[in-house]
């Protein structure tokens, strides 16, 4: 009876040691690629790195032949500087081989768990949620370390959909743009479709707006019924010109959506462009305030004033709570720098401008009194704000200063 005993006790400890070990579990790993699928990523890099791994603006996975859980991908990279490099890369779920969480077991769920050879051990999924990746709505898992801040999957492939890693003293951020594994969904390529039509519609109502406002200006200001709504519109063009800015931006953003992927700027330079062009703006309405042409004066200064607002808003608004961490303005010190910078400098300027707004009336010229000094402070503050700004892109995002 004991010797029964005895080998019932091996028998069990035997199977646990087999299920538990990874040679037991590869039998439940999931290997959600095939051999010609491919995901292509853009590549944000901040903070000092002299590594050329680490100086990438984009790059492609393109699986090649897959045996049991193992399989290789050719990794194409293109530099800051524009040269295009290719290398193999070797996987293995069984192992732990990942590199760096790249691709993982397919369909893990909250609360499963990946080996991880580099680590070494199990990762836990900590969350699963649903999002829209190059196109259409997957389900999206994520974990994270010490490290990788934050890192996500595709559930269905595991195939990684963004990052945000702290490697030592930079930030990489990485997101997917384009991919084989699934078709867009066709509510977005209507929509892509559409919006073509909703920008020639949106032009056309703001191409008519101007020109009735135009017409009204060139008529002849003895006529009594038009000098009677000419006085009604002097009296509403601040309304109407903060109405009329935010069509504009309305449309812009249609334009933007329906040729994004034409775009090669990168998000910082787009930023720096329009930051330009809305300093710039500013600067031209202290020139006619200047040469005594209040009336544009004060239309210069609402719109580089709403648009920025604008811009703010919507970058606040379009931002996904879940990738959003204000971590990454503290990864490097040129970083926090900038940031804190942009903070000092922009809030004070946006709220004397703001107030400049609220004071300005295009029939009277009481407010140049009232803002003689609110808008040279403003300018000063926007324009340092800028400069500062275009020093933070010069250090972060290009070479320039070694």
């Amino acid at each position: 009876m004991k010797s029964l005993v005895a080998l019932v006790l091996v028998c069990i400890m035997v199977s646990v040691s087999i299920l538990a070990s990874p040679a037991g579990a590869s039998e439940q790993l999931s290997v959600g690629v095939k051999a010609g699928d491919w995901m292509e990523y853009t590549v944000s890099i901040t903070g000092p790195t002299d590594s050329p791994a680490h100086n990438i603006t984009w790059f492609r996975i393109e699986i090649l032949e897959i045996q049991d859980t193992a399989f290789h991908a050719n990794v194409t990279v293109r530099n800051v500087n524009g040269s295009v490099s290719s290398s193999i890369w070797d996987f293995n779920l069984t192992k732990g081989q990942i590199e760096g969480w790249v691709i993982i077991p397919a369909n893990l769920g909250t609360g499963a768990t990946f080996y991880d050879s580099a680590t070494p051990g199990n990762i836990a999924i900590e969350e699963q949620e649903q999002k829209n990746v190059a196109g259409a709505t997957r389900t999206i898992t994520h974990a994270s370390d010490s490290e990788r801040i934050v890192k996500e999957w595709d559930k269905a492939t595991g195939v990684y959909t963004y990052s945000l890693e702290k490697p030592k003293n930079f930030t990489v951020i990485s997101t997917a743009t384009a991919t084989n594994m699934w078709s867009p969904d066709p509510i977005t390529n209507q929509n892509q479709n559409q919006s073509q039509l909703y920008a020639l519609v949106g032009a056309g109502v703001v191409g008519a707006v101007l020109l009735v406002f135009s017409l009204v200006v060139a008529v002849n200001r003895k006529s009594p019924k038009m000098a009677g709504l000419l006085s009604v519109l002097l009296r509403r063009i601040k309304a109407l010109t903060i109405i009329l800015v935010i069509v504009v931006m309305g449309i812009a953003l249609i334009l933007f959506g329906a040729f994004q992927s034409k775009i090669t700027m990168s998000f910082h330079e787009i930023n720096l462009f329009m930051q330009t062009i809305w300093c710039g703006l500013l600067v031209a309405s202290m020139w006619f305030r200047a040469k005594g042409r209040y009336r544009l004066h004060g239309i210069f200064w609402i719109v580089a004033v709403t648009i920025t607002l604008l811009n703010f808003a919507l970058v606040l608004l379009l931002t996904p709570p879940s990738s959003f961490t204000m971590v990454v303005f503290f990864t490097s010190p040129a970083y926090a720098a900038e940031f804190i910078s942009h903070s000092i400098l922009s809030f004070p300027a946006l709220v004397l401008a703001v107030w400049f707004i609220v004071l300005w009336s295009p029939t009277s010229t009481v407010f140049v009194a009232k803002t003689r000094l609110i808008a040279p402070a403003t300018v000063i503050l926007w324009v340092l704000s800028y400069i500062a700004g275009v020093l933070g892109y010069i250090a972060l995002y290009t070479n320039y200063f070694g």
